[in-house]
């Protein structure tokens, strides 16, 4: 075990650490490129996906924008998504920093990775729409590694009027 801040994580693989950026960046390509029906795949089915402001963390208040328990609704919210007639189409594109990882408790690998989502709208004009940090809980199903937890805790102060895909 070595320190890393105030937790003690376990050495783990270099084969490990591969597989845990694979899934974030499989993640993020199913939101950017699509199709969005995958982006449920990533969890497991029982899980958490919330987007929530760093200032209800830090407040220990649990009220997010976008709150899901279950790889059900997120399949929901990728369905009601892809076709919805609500909003403008627009492009999103992630970019992220390299994950760490925070602690290893039994089967689960706790993780936090920087990111910056941008928002393309379709008369070309870009803006950032959140910065912040995935804080996740990913453990390993059939051999695979899922998220049991995805917590996207944003910085920004002001969102747009609605976050339409997730983040």
């Amino acid at each position: 075990m070595r320190e890393n801040g105030n937790t003690k994580t376990r050495e783990i693989s270099q084969e490990l650490r591969e597989r845990i950026e694979d899934l974030q960046l499989s993640y993020i390509h199913s939101i950017d490129d699509g199709p969005l029906e995958e982006w449920p795949e990533h969890f497991t089915e029982k899980c958490l996906y919330i987007i929530i402001a760093k200032d209800n963390v830090d407040r220990g208040q649990n009220l997010g924008v976008m709150r899901f328990n279950s790889a059900a609704m997120l399949r929901d919210r990728a369905t009601a998504t892809q076709h919805a007639a609500v909003f403008a189409p627009r492009i999103v594109r992630h970019v992220i920093g390299r994950g760490q990882v925070v602690s290893i408790e039994g089967d689960a690998i706790y993780t936090r990775t920087n990111v910056a989502v941008y928002q393309t709208s379709p008369d070309g004009d870009t803006m950032l729409l959140v910065a912040g940090q995935y804080r996740d809980k990913i453990v390993t199903l059939n051999d695979e590694l899922k998220f049991a937890e995805k917590q996207m805790v944003y910085d920004t102060f002001r969102l747009p009027d609605s976050i339409v895909y997730p983040l």
